[in-house]
Order: structure tokens, then C-alpha cells, then sequence
């Protein structure tokens, strides 16, 4: 594809994918998103089902401000 970064979900498993020396590999962690861990977004989505999708996008977006600012949880 060419593209250096995608990422696959198939309802359950979220996998990102980066493109280096020609080659795609899984990656635990975006580039483009650096701090933010890709194996907890599916809790996000699955809870967006059963919350809301508003509710569940507040957290979400609390959850990488706080990543990106440094802070654990």
C-alpha cells in the first residue's frame, strides 16, 4: 500500500501495522500516537456499545490526555 502506517481491527483485536524497509510489521504502539498503548482502545470501543458512543468518547479523550501529559493509570 505504501502507506507507513494502518491499522486493523476485526471487532475484538486492534493491530497497527508501520512500514519499514519496505515491509510491514505489528507494532504495540503508534507513531502517530506514541504514548497511547493500541491494545487498550478496543475496551474503548466495545465500551462505546454499551455507554454511548458521547459518554465513551469523554473518557477517551481524558484517558490520552493523560498519557500524553505523562501520567499512568
Amino acid at each position: 500500500m505504501g502507506v507507513p502506517e494502518f491499522w486493523r481491527y476485526n471487532g475484538s483485536l486492534l493491530q497497527v501495522y508501520t512500514l519499514a524497509g519496505g515491509q510491514y510489521s505489528e507494532v504495540e504502539t503508534s507513531p502517530t500516537f506514541a504514548p497511547v498503548s493500541v491494545k487498550e482502545i478496543p475496551g474503548f470501543i466495545q465500551e462505546a456499545n454499551k455507554n454511548g458512543e458521547i459518554a465513551t468518547t469523554r473518557v477517551f479523550r481524558a484517558w490520552v490526555q493523560q498519557k500524553i501529559s505523562g501520567g499512568e493509570q
